[in-house]
C-alpha cells in the first residue's frame, strides 16, 4: 500500500477502494491534508486488469462456457478488486 510522500502515512486500503469506485476520485492524507491523484499508468493498468480477463474469456471461449463464466465472475473479478488498491499508484495533486 502507498504512504503519503510527505508524512509517510499509509493509505488505508478502503481510502483507495472508495476513490476507485469512484472513478479515481482523489484522496487527502489523514494525517497533513495532502491530496493524491491516481496516475495515468495506474488507471490503464486497472482496465487492463478488470476488463482483460472479460475480454480473454470472451475471445477464446466461443460460445462462452459456463464453467468459463463463473471462473471469470466469481474468482478472477474480485481476486482483482481485491489487489487493485495495492498495485494502484498515486501522485501528490
Amino acid at each position: 500500500m502507498q504512504t503519503c510522500e510527505v508524512c509517510r502515512t499509509p493509505f488505508t486500503w478502503k481510502q483507495v477502494t472508495k476513490s476507485l469506485l469512484a472513478a479515481y476520485k482523489p484522496i487527502s492524507c489523514r494525517t497533513c491534508g495532502n491530496r493524491y491523484k491516481v496516475q495515468f499508468l495506474s488507471r490503464v493498468l486497472a482496465s487492463l486488469l478488470v476488463f482483460g480477463p472479460i475480454f480473454m474469456a470472451i475471445l477464446f471461449s466461443r460460445p462462452i462456457s459456463t464453467q468459463m463464466l463463473i471462473f471469470v465472475a466469481f474468482i478472477v473479478l474480485p481476486s482483482v478488486f481485491v489487489a487493485l488498491p495495492y498495485l494502484i499508484r498515486y501522485r501528490i495533486a
